[in-house]
This record gives structure tokens, sequence and C-alpha cells, in this order.
């Protein structure tokens, strides 16, 4: 797939999230929040990995604030080199530092939480399609992350950020589920198959 048909979708999405004002983006992430908070899967998770939302993404600090204060185990990325992550767990949103790229994240001394134990991941993304394709920034992080876990994959993105089809290449890792502020799509991939009990649940939400 050409470079060039990534890159201008990359700055096609990134040109849209910008136009969208506070109260656009507060509406977006509230009603996201309210679809993940319903998923079964989410609801049965012992360890969540999520994401600080930079660039105009959507902000799923509501959920985290909910998962930290229920109790459950909550784990944030940390950039530990080019292409490279850890997740980390954390306690307090409060207690975040400046990281990679400037986004909010856990410090060095936030515990390292091995990838078998994640439960579920929130994934954030340029573009997402209906098959569970995901564009992300470029850096690969989740990329090479992704293979690492067996977690329950759940992109978000705004409404028109989830397109019929994205220009994937062979190394972009697929979604098991996609979650919009109009609704969650179930991506028909191989991976979602073993979850199949996680996600049983979806219809009437």
């Amino acid at each position: 797939m050409p470079e060039d048909e990534r890159t201008a979708l990359r700055q096609n999405m990134r040109q849209r999230r910008r136009t969208l004002d506070e109260a656009q983006q507060r509406a977006a992430s509230l009603a996201v929040c309210a679809h993940l908070s319903a998923l079964p899967c989410l609801g049965r998770a012992r360890t969540v990995m999520a994401y600080m939302a930079c660039g105009g993404e959507i902000s799923l600090q509501p959920l985290l604030l909910r998962l930290l204060d229920g109790g459950r185990a909550l784990a944030l990325p940390r950039c530990e080199g080019p292409g490279r992550m850890t997740a980390r767990l954390v306690r307090s949103l409060h207690a975040l530092v400046p990281g990679e790229y400037g986004i909010p994240g856990p410090g060095d001394d936030c515990p390292v939480l091995a990838e078998e134990e994640i439960d579920v991941i929130l994934v954030p993304g340029t573009a997402f399609d209906r098959d569970g394709g995901r564009i992300g920034q470029g850096g690969g992080y989740y990329d090479r992350f992704l293979p690492r876990t067996d977690a329950l994959r759940v992109g978000v993105c705004h409404d028109f950020a989830l397109l019929d089809r994205v220009p994937a290449q062979a190394h972009d890792q697929k979604m098991d589920l996609i979650v919009t502020p109009s609704g969650v799509t179930e991506a028909p991939g191989l991976h979602a198959r073993k979850h199949t009990e996680q996600i049983d649940g979806r219809n009437g939400r």
C-alpha cells in the first residue's frame, strides 16, 4: 500500500480532529465512555490498559477515573525508546508525568505490568475500518506491543475516523471491537474468536 496514501489519511484525520470544539470533544468523550462502560468484557476485566488522549483523540478520562475508583488495575503506556513501550500500572491520574510527545504518562516508579495480565486494551488510532483495521500515528508502538498480549483489543475513535477501509499494511494490528460516539462495531477478525465469551452480551447495549 503506498505510504503517501497513509500519510494523506493521517493528515486528513488530524485536521478533522482540530476542527472540533471543546463541547464536541466533551460530548464525544462522554458518549464513548458510556459505550465502553456498557461492554460486558470491560465489566468483567480485572486489568485494563488504556491511553491518555492527545491531538484531539477521544478522552477516556471519565472512564479511567471510574475504573480507579472501582479498584480496577489500570495500566497506561510508557514509551521506552523508538517504537517500544511498556504497560505500567497507575493508581492516580494526578501522579502522571510528561512523557514522550508531551503525553502525560506513568513515571519510572510505576511498576511494569506483564502483558499476559492485561484483559482489555483500549487502543487509540488515526483511523479504523469495519474489519478491525487500524492506522496509527506512524511510530509503530502499538503494532509492536499488541502481538505480545492476548488482551481483547478495543479501538477508540471519532465517528468520522471509522471508515469502510483503511490502507493497512501487513504489520498493522487488527482490533476486535471499535467504539465511536455512535456505538460499538464488532470486527470479524480471527483475534476476536478467542474472546467470544468476553464479547457476548453486546446486543442490547
